[in-house]
């Protein structure tokens, strides 16, 4: 029986999966990226404890970092992953993938149950041609998927790195906040609590959007995040023309994003004469888990 291989490589831990016909995921298995020197050397720790590669169709693999020229270098690993070091261990094709292109593909696995609407009219996922697919958690990052007749294809970004353009009433915020990482993600709540109050308390993302409700600086914390957000999914979707729909993934997005849903509508759609369009437009918040590992077992494979 044939399977392929999945692998989630993240700034601590690299975690692979055998998928199977149906979306039937075994030998589950995570390592501490330490503890090995290379990407190829956690794979073959992987193999020798499951048993081999054979009957390995394919390779998919998400990294955090952009792809060039079939490789990747990640930031916290000093690791560089090569497709054709991969193939030539796998004996099979290998899709390399950055992360959140990973937890696009995700999104096609998606049901009515796998996520929660925030705003806007509900997706219609069966009838859908492009969406937006935003990470907000260590970092910010973002990918689009666009559908081509039957097939599915991504297109990342390092909308991360994009400058940031701050509301006019927190305008005098915008040497603090030179790009949008800064700011949308879990560091990013810590610093705008620290830039609107004076001072850094200490509170970590999750404490501030806990004490939102009662806490005046917390609430102006967590509202103007919102703000923030919904301005850069909404310039995200333009950019794209992803009409049929945003879907959050992460940490923080879970776990903050949809506190101020209506302040983050509104920025969404403060557009200009593009405001009307972005009304019909849904914003979803991802509920399920490991979105990166459906993504990868469903990504189009690469051929030799």
């Amino acid at each position: 029986m044939t399977w392929r291989l999945i692998a989630d490589v993240g700034g601590t831990n690299v975690r692979f999966a055998r998928v199977f016909d149906g979306l039937v995921f075994s030998e589950r298995r995570a390592y501490p990226g330490a503890r090995f020197e290379s990407f190829i050397h956690a794979m073959r720790a992987y193999a020798t404890e499951t048993g081999g590669l054979e009957g390995c169709s394919s390779v998919a693999i998400g990294a955090a970092g952009p792809v060039a020229a079939g490789e990747i270098h990640l930031t916290n690993i000093a690791w560089t992953i090569r497709e054709a070091d991969v193939e030539a261990e796998a004996g099979a094709p290998c899709t390399l993938l950055n992360d959140v292109e990973a937890a696009a593909y995700g999104a096609l696995t998606l049901t009515e149950r796998d996520y929660t609407l925030l705003s806007g009219p509900a997706p219609d996922l069966s009838r859908a041609r492009r969406l937006l697919i935003a990470n907000i958690g260590t970092g910010f990052g973002a990918a689009a998927l666009f559908r081509m007749e039957n097939v599915w294809a991504s297109c990342p970004s390092e909308a991360g790195h994009m400058s940031l353009r701050l509301p006019d009433d927190a305008a005098e915020l915008r040497l603090a906040f030179p790009s949008v990482e800064h700011a949308l993600s879990g560091r990013g709540i810590a610093h705008l609590h620290a830039a609107l109050r004076g001072c850094d308390d200490g509170l970590s993302a999750r404490d501030i959007c806990a004490n939102s409700a009662r806490d005046p600086a917390a609430a102006a914390t967590v509202r103007l995040f919102s703000e923030i957000t919904g301005s850069v999914l909404g310039d995200l979707t333009l950019a794209y023309t992803a009409w049929d729909g945003v879907f959050l993934v992460g940490s923080v997005a879970k776990g903050c994003a949809a506190t101020d849903p209506r302040a983050m509508r509104a920025a969404f759609e403060n557009k200009g004469p593009m405001s009307e369009r972005l009304k019909t437009v849904p914003i979803a918040l991802m509920l399920k888990e490991d979105p990166a590992f459906f993504g990868l077992a469903i990504a189009p494979v690469h051929t030799f």
